[in-house]
């Protein structure tokens, strides 16, 4: 049985690919992809498997198990996700928050962890993607802060990985 938090997860990495599919040139979506030892919940390399690599990881809601907004659950998720990216090699990082209250969310990775946000060296800085699956609608997406470009040399990456796995979502000709 198909659980609301998988529901709104399956929504929200389509509502992802369909954001991304509009956004970039040709390019390749996969889902749920093991991409540089890391778990992604959406990838897209541009260009037809040869361009830039966006990589996105969501956070849901969370509630506790009384039922309320569990707001020190979700500060630490989006501490996690952020580490997370140290290590996930792309040209540019996105965290999507999956019906979470939008005020809520984006003051959640402005305030004190800003600089997190961005590579060490200031080249690259995670974007922010606001996603609402809570109507019976298309999802929304708002892009709530820019993502910027990291220094990442994955071309022989992407290539192999394009070459042994089957895109969720591609243009063919």
């Amino acid at each position: 049985m198909t659980t609301n938090e998988e529901k709104q997860l399956g929504r929200a990495k389509n509502a992802v690919l369909s954001f991304l599919e509009n956004r970039l040139i040709v390019p390749k979506i996969y889902l749920d992809a093991e991409w540089g030892g890391q778990k992604v919940d959406v990838l897209a390399i541009e260009r037809d498997g040869v361009g830039d690599v966006h990589a996105v990881l969501l956070f849901p809601r969370k509630y506790s198990a009384e039922g309320r907004l569990d707001i020190e659950s979700q500060q630490k998720t989006a501490d996690d996700l952020i580490t997370r990216f140290s290590s996930i090699p792309a040209n540019y990082k996105y965290i999507g928050g999956v019906d979470v209250e939008d005020s809520h969310f984006v003051a959640m990775f402005r305030i004190g962890i800003n600089e997190r946000l961005f590579s060490p060296d200031f080249i690259g800085r995670i974007g922010l993607l606001h996603i609402d699956t809570s109507t019976e609608d298309d999802p929304r997406i708002n892009y709530r802060l820019g993502a910027e470009r990291f220094r990442a040399k994955i071309a022989k990456l992407a290539d192999e990985y394009v070459q042994q796995h089957e895109a969720d979502w591609e243009i063919r000709a």
